[in-house]
């Protein structure tokens, strides 16, 4: 008999690829965790994924989690640094995030869950030394993971950590006062080497590498990525595939809005991103998957730079 597998963030990137992928599958029964089931991301779900359950549930609430997760197997958990997490932590409540992962893994637990598969990001407060302690995006989920894996005698978890995702570069594209070269803006040096993830195509793979392999990736964080590229590399992919020009332009890190993305890409420049890991590499090389290189998302995208 199949196995249930409940995908919280189902109409996500990431929870979105898990459902992808694990629906290519064919091997699971499959449940998206949704807000609000009758609203148009929600419906639009089940009719690309015909045959799938939709369930509702709010991660602020518990007891909401606690029925959306009964009779599954199989949980995948992630929580998101949006906009009302930051407006929340704005206004104290800096563990806000971490909340609503742990209400994740407790429901999980409570409805008797066998496995979870969450997504994590590495402690930045840890890896430098306190140094950059305020990135709460990190720190938050950091803790859930740690946190789930205490708890390795009530449930069997797993952990997996996202690079980079090439989405964001599009964020900080700004057309050039030519009108035709698209400008790239970030406040890290251009050889700066990161981790680059498209999210919705290479986020899945790995979760359903984990299912299949549990004994090879217990005990260790999972990372995300079709490897290590520099910042320039990215801008350079950008231009083969599109044949536009286009250049970086490294900004001021006083210009960035948010003081904990500004903290993220100072340490990340500092220290090191996945805290220097590569271990994954060798790993996808044996998965049958095919990890998305720059200029192939580049291609795939269909996006040629801002307009105006």
């Amino acid at each position: 008999m199949s196995k249930l597998v409940a995908i919280v963030g189902a109409t996500g990137l990431q929870g979105g690829s898990v459902l992808k992928t694990l629906y290519a599958s064919n091997k699971y029964k499959l449940r998206a965790l949704t807000r609000n089931p009758d609203g148009d991301s929600a419906r639009a779900l089940v009719a690309k994924y015909p045959g799938i359950e939709l369930a509702q549930a709010n991660l602020d609430d518990l007891e909401s989690l606690q029925k959306s997760f009964v009779d599954a197997d199989i949980v995948f958990g992630m929580t998101d640094w949006n906009a009302d997490i930051i407006a929340r932590t704005r206004q104290g409540d800096v563990d806000a995030e971490y909340k609503q992962g742990k209400n994740i893994v407790d429901a999980a637990i409570s409805a008797g869950v066998k496995t979870m598969v969450f997504s994590v990001l590495d402690s930045l407060s840890k890896q430098s030394n306190g140094k950059y302690p305020d990135v709460t995006a990190f720190e938050a989920k950091y803790k859930v993971g740690e946190y789930l894996l205490s708890n390795s005698d009530k449930i069997d978890g797993f952990t997996i950590c996202l690079g980079a995702y090439m989405d964001n570069f599009i964020r900080g594209a700004h057309l050039a006062e030519d009108g035709r070269t698209v400008e790239f803006w970030l406040p890290v040096e251009p050889t700066l080497k990161i981790p680059l993830v498209d999210t919705i195509n290479d986020t899945g793979p790995v979760v359903e590498y984990i299912l299949d392999h549990p004994d090879e990736c217990r005990g260790k964080v999972q990372d995300v990525s079709c490897g290590y590229y520099e910042v320039q590399e990215m801008i350079n992919a950008f231009t083969e595939a599109t044949g536009r020009p286009a250049r970086y332009v490294k900004i001021p890190y006083e210009s960035i809005p948010l003081p904990e993305v500004a903290q993220m890409y100072k340490c990340i420049e500092e220290f090191g991103p996945f805290c220097n890991r590569s271990e994954f590499i060798e790993r996808n090389l044996k998965m049958k998957h095919k990890f998305t290189t720059p200029v192939e998302y580049w291609k795939n995208r269909g996006w040629a730079g801002p307009t105006k």
